[in-house]
């Protein structure tokens, strides 16, 4: 698996992002540095994330496979919206977009990439 940590780099009131505002997920890649859909088929463990804000508890969600791409479904209520998982290549520097079906955005920038 594949450690990544990414950073708040825009959102909603914050044009600037947020150093303190972090997601951290847990994954395979596959060598072109995609999401490795096969190894996910195959791993009967959840691939896992948290987000982590100042002044707030630690979010848990799991990486789940849609028809038409990924998401992450909040560990703490099932009735939590589902946030789309957007992003071509996982390597740091490159952007990752979460996205409420309601419309409101969030962008990560990867900071870290290392073997988990």
């Amino acid at each position: 698996m594949t450690k990544l940590t990414m950073l708040l780099a825009q959102g909603p009131g914050m044009p600037e992002g947020d150093l303190n505002d972090r997601l951290v997920t847990h994954l395979h890649l596959n060598a072109q540095g995609q999401i490795d859909s096969a190894a996910y088929d195959q791993d009967p463990s959840p691939w896992l994330a948290t987000r982590e804000r100042s002044g707030a508890e630690p979010v848990q969600v799991e990486l789940i496979r849609l028809d038409d791409g990924w998401a992450l479904q909040s560990l703490r209520d099932a009735d939590d919206p589902l946030w789309n998982f957007e992003g071509h290549v996982f390597r740091p520097g490159e952007l990752v977009r979460l996205g409420r079906p309601d419309g409101e955005e969030l962008l990560f920038r990867i900071v870290a990439s290392e073997a988990d």
